[in-house]
């Protein structure tokens, strides 16, 4: 026998003796696998009960916006011209940020502190609050646990500027990252910009597919629909070069291998006339209802206002919608708002026109399950609107919130406003939701409480400014309500608060904040605490 034929006998040989042991190793493991379910428990001992394995409380995690800026168009993705300064000159951005104190009044350390996406440190602050000034970049505010419980937070951003294509107040919760975010509001119709943010405040990649929806039904995008964004940066995305001429816009922001937290810079002109401007932030995934607080309406708008609603799920069907309005009289229902079929995957703006003035809840009703915002209008001043030629826009966007009330609100800046707080209706439930407002000054401590009754399905409109002040009332409708100091003897100091939390155990409970200068308005929506979930149970097999 050659050694040519020698060696190919020893490879065959050593082939199959190594498929001869792997067959015996898997049929062993196979035997492993029948014997374990066909022995019985009692033959390999008791069955083991699932264990409750403690898990730690986590820190409380927000990512706040960066200063608005203007972008020139490339594929998709913003970049700024190097010829102008793409950020006005008399533009502010600040942000306030408080840990929470707990129920009976026990201070929370705002710590680690506020640092850039990238672990900068902006602030390190020694007690539980913490302001600052002309923020240049995006910020990330840490609050970490100091006993059983994860803590709570509240951040908010706010934007001014007086001239510019800017013009105009932009303020925004900041938010918890998330495995999706769905963004109702926005236009990139000739004259508007959006412009999409997505942060990445983790220690790993993120990537993030965005979807679109216009009046005409789902959006093909111009440019691939998926991005990656690297851990402690952010990405920016011009939805008009994805699709443009869109006057009506809902996007979704879904990412993987990482969570992020995503805004719409919404900001148009007319002309050469600033036409508005604000912050598009996260409202709550679709559902069969939908609560929008803080509309606040008033006679002179240069545009009416409108609540935005689409039904994203194709396979569903025509939505038959319903929208009411709960202001500070109960159901407002307004003539074409009560009977509404939408197409699927039509994004819908459906018209307040003759809403009387006031502060209200927006109440969407869908037989298939819908995302809803709101937006408001302002008119410029009258100095403004001479020099201009016509009327200057300001606009403010409010988001669906979820069915979570408790949680905390942070208010930056000093502009005039009013927390509205709603009792939607509930299932044959007419009593008033009872509700405990705590109001934090600019340290974090507790300036005052209020005991408040909210009759169902209505909404009450109470002024910042007079919350802090224990001993006057929060609103012309307050006298039942139980006005204390928070130590009994500390005076209100008759300026706005920084923040405010609101407790109760009534699911209808909804609320938000409306800043407004006459000229200039805002929405702060809450963000609430992160679910508690002290144990898990584990299964050793």
């Amino acid at each position: 026998m050659s050694d040519r034929t020698t060696g190919r006998a020893r490879a065959a040989l050593f082939l199959a003796g190594r498929t001869v042991g792997a067959a015996v190793v898997l049929g062993a493991v196979a035997g492993v696998v029948v014997l374990a379910d066909l022995v019985p428990a009692e033959a390999g001992g008791a069955r083991v009960a699932p264990a409750e394995v403690a898990v730690p409380p986590t820190p409380a995690v927000l990512v706040c916006p960066g200063p608005l800026r203007l972008a020139a168009e490339t594929a998709g993705d913003a970049a700024y011209d190097p010829a102008f300064d793409p950020t006005p000159r008399d533009a502010t951005n600040d942000l306030v940020a408080l840990g929470v104190p707990d129920a009976d009044g026990t201070p929370v350390r705002l710590g680690p502190g506020v640092t850039r996406l990238d672990g900068t440190v902006l602030a390190e602050p020694a007690g539980a609050a913490v302001g600052l000034t002309d923020l240049a970049d995006a910020s990330v505010v840490r609050v970490d646990p100091s006993g059983e419980a994860s803590p709570w937070a509240a951040a908010a951003t706010a934007w001014r500027a007086g001239t510019g294509d800017l013009r105009g107040l932009a303020a925004a919760s900041c938010q918890r990252p998330a495995a999706e975010t769905w963004l109702v509001g926005g236009s990139t119709r000739l004259g508007s910009s959006a412009r999409l943010v997505l942060q990445n405040a983790g220690a790993t990649p993120a990537t993030v597919t965005v979807r679109m929806w216009g009046a005409g039904g789902p959006l093909e995008l111009a440019g691939a629909p998926d991005y990656l964004v690297p851990p402690g940066t952010e990405r920016v995305i011009l939805l008009e070069g994805l699709a443009a001429e869109q006057s009506q816009l809902v996007a979704h922001v879904s990412a993987s291998g990482g969570l992020v937290s995503a805004f719409v810079q919404d900001s148009r002109t007319s002309g050469l006339v600033p036409a508005g401007v604000d912050l598009v932030v996260g409202g709550a995934a679709p559902a069969t209802v939908q609560a929008v607080p803080a509309v606040s309406v008033v006679e002179d708008a240069p545009e009416p206002p409108v609540v935005r609603v689409l039904a994203p799920d194709e396979e569903a069907g025509p939505a038959h919608v319903e929208v009411a309005m709960l202001g500070p009289d109960g159901v407002v229902r307004l003539p074409g708002t009560a009977d509404l079929d939408l197409d699927p995957g039509e994004v819908v703006d459906v018209p307040l026109d003759g809403l009387p003035p006031g502060d209200y809840t927006a109440w969407v009703r869908s037989d298939v399950p819908v995302v809803a915002g709101a937006m408001v209008t302002r008119a410029g001043t009258a100095a403004e609107r001479q020099l201009a030629g016509e009327t200057l826009v300001e606009r403010a966007w409010s988001p669906a919130v979820a069915r979570t009330p408790q949680g905390a609100l942070a208010l930056p800046g000093d502009e005039a406003g009013r927390l509205v707080v709603t009792t939607v209706p509930g299932a044959g439930t007419v009593t008033p939701a009872a509700v405990t407002l705590e109001v934090l000054d600019a340290a974090g401590g507790v300036l005052a409480r209020h005991d408040l009754a909210v009759p169902a399905g209505s909404s009450r409109a109470l002024d910042l400014a007079a919350l802090a002040t224990p001993s006057g009332d929060a609103d012309d409708d307050a006298a039942g309500d139980d006005d204390t100091a928070a130590d009994g003897d500390r005076p209100g100091t008759g300026r706005r608060p920084a923040a405010v939390v609101l407790r109760t155990d009534d699911p209808r409970v909804v609320w938000g904040a409306v800043l407004d200068t006459g000229t200039t308005v805002g929405v702060l929506a809450p963000v609430p605490p992160a679910g508690a979930r002290p144990a898990v149970a584990v299964t050793v097999r």
